[in-house]
C-alpha cells in the first residue's frame, strides 16, 4: 500500500471487495427463491400446522411422561418381595394360636410380637387382617403380617374359636413359676427346689398337651381379673425367671416340641440379656420384665432385702421402662426374689405393665390387684399328680 505525505490513503493495493458483494448478492437470491417455494407449497396454513402439530407432540411427550410416571409409581408402591431368610423373622404370638372367645364376650386382640434378627423388633410394622363376629358361633382367621426393610415378607395366624360349648373357669388360674432347667449330662453343683430336670418337665408339658389346656394371653387374664372376660375351664400360664442358660438350651426346645407358649422374665443387666433376646427368640417364648437393675440386693432387711425398697416409685418406672424398650414387650413384670415395696404396684402401673407377679402362693382370681398377683411355685422333684394338683385347684 502506498500513501502520500498529505492526510488519509491515496491508493489502495490491497484486494478488490467486489467478487465479495456480487456472491452475497447471489446467496440473498437463493435464500428469497427457496422462501417463495415453500410459501407455494405450504400455502398460508402451513406456519399454524407446523405449529399445532408441535403441540400436538408436546401433549403426547406429556401423556408419554405421565404414562410412564405412573408405572414407575406403581412399581414403588409393589416391591418385590425376596425369599424369606431361614429364621430370620421370629413371629410370637401372645397366647394360644387357638384363641377361644365365649359367644356374646368381646374378642380380646393380644397381637404378636416380631423380631428379625438383623433388623430388630419389627412389630410396629406388622399388618393385621381378618374380623371376628362373637355374636355367632364358629371358627375365625385373625392373620400377621410383616415386610421388613430387605423385601423378605412372613405371616402367622390365629384362630379365633366363638363358641358356647366349653366349660369355663369360675374358681382361678394357676400362673406356674419355674425357674432353672438342667439335664442328667449337665447338672448344677447343688440341686435344689428352684431347679427341674429336663425329663420332669417335659412329663408335665406332655400332660398339659394330652389333656387340652388352654394359655391365655397377658391381655386375656387381666380381662378374666378385671371380670369382663371368661377364660376356658383347662387354663394354665407357664412362666420362667431370670432367663438362666438351662432354661434357655433345654427349656426352650421343650415348649416347641409341644408348641406350648411361655413366658421368660428377664434381667435387663445381666451382660447376655441382648444376646438372648435375639438369638433365643421363639414363637413360643414371649420375653417379659424381671426389672432392668433390681435384681440384687439393697441397703434394708425388708423382705428378702430386694434394692426395691431403696428406689421412689419414680425410679422403679424408669426401670421398668427401660427394660421394656429393651424387650420391646410391656405386658407382664415379676418382682426380684418377690419383693414389693409400697411404691412399687403404683409405680409398675405408671410403667404401663398390665399385670405383676410376687412369689406368694396361690391362684389368679377374679378381683384380684393386677399389680400384687400370686404364682404357683413348681418345686423341681415333686411328681406327676402333685404337678396335676397344682394346675388344677392351685394348692
Amino acid at each position: 500500500m502506498s500513501q502520500n505525505q498529505g492526510y488519509g490513503v491515496f491508493e489502495d493495493d490491497r484486494p478488490s471487495k467486489t467478487p465479495f458483494i456480487v456472491l452475497a448478492v447471489l446467496a440473498l437470491l437463493v435464500v428469497v427463491g427457496l422462501a417463495g417455494f415453500v410459501y407455494a407449497v405450504g400455502g398460508p396454513g402451513a406456519q399454524e400446522r407446523s405449529m399445532a402439530d408441535g403441540a400436538a407432540q408436546a401433549e403426547s411427550s406429556d401423556q408419554d411422561s405421565s404414562a410412564n410416571g405412573a408405572a414407575q409409581t406403581n412399581t414403588a408402591a409393589t416391591p418385590t418381595t425376596v425369599p424369606l431368610e431361614d429364621g430370620r423373622i421370629v413371629m410370637t404370638l401372645h397366647g394360644s394360636k387357638d384363641t377361644y372367645v365365649k359367644t356374646g364376650e368381646s374378642y380380646i386382640e393380644s397381637g404378636v410380637h416380631v423380631l428379625d434378627v438383623k433388623e430388630g423388633d419389627l412389630t410396629s410394622s406388622v399388618t393385621t387382617s381378618g374380623s371376628v363376629d362373637t355374636s355367632k358361633p364358629g371358627d375365625y382367621t385373625v392373620t400377621y403380617t410383616v415386610r421388613n426393610a430387605a423385601g423378605m415378607e412372613d405371616s402367622i395366624e390365629r384362630t379365633v374359636h366363638v363358641t358356647d360349648d366349653m366349660a369355663w373357669d369360675s374358681d382361678g388360674i394357676s400362673v406356674l413359676m419355674y425357674h432353672y432347667v438342667y439335664t442328667d449330662d449337665d447338672q448344677p453343683d447343688e440341686v435344689n427346689s428352684n431347679y427341674i430336670n429336663q425329663k420332669t418337665l417335659e412329663e408335665q408339658l406332655k400332660w398339659l398337651t394330652d389333656n387340652g389346656y388352654y394359655y391365655p394371653s397377658w391381655f386375656e387374664l387381666r380381662a378374666y381379673i378385671d371380670g369382663t372376660h371368661s377364660l376356658p375351664a383347662k387354663s394354665v400360664v407357664l412362666t420362667f425367671d431370670d432367663g438362666q442358660y438351662g432354661f434357655l438350651d433345654y427349656g426352650i426346645p421343650l415348649l416347641e416340641k409341644y408348641k406350648v407358649p411361655a413366658t421368660a422374665f428377664l434381667i435387663g443387666d445381666n451382660d447376655n440379656t441382648e444376646e438372648i433376646i435375639h438369638e433365643k427368640a421363639s414363637p413360643y417364648i414371649d420375653f417379659q420384665n424381671h426389672s432392668y437393675a433390681m435384681h440384687t440386693g439393697g441397703s434394708t432387711a425388708i423382705g428378702h432385702g430386694g434394692r426395691i425398697y431403696d428406689l421412689t416409685a419414680e425410679q422403679i418406672t424408669a426401670d421398668l421402662q427401660k427394660l421394656s424398650d429393651m424387650l420391646g414387650t410391656n405386658e407382664a413384670f415379676a418382682y426380684p426374689y418377690g419383693d414389693v415395696s409400697d411404691a412399687a404396684p403404683g409405680a409398675v402401673k405408671d410403667a404401663g405393665l398390665l399385670c405383676a407377679f410376687t412369689t406368694a402362693y396361690d391362684q389368679v382370681h377374679v378381683g384380684d390387684n393386677p399389680y400384687t398377683l400370686p404364682r404357683i411355685r413348681i418345686f423341681g422333684e415333686s411328681p406327676l399328680d402333685s404337678f396335676v394338683y397344682q394346675v388344677q385347684t392351685g394348692a
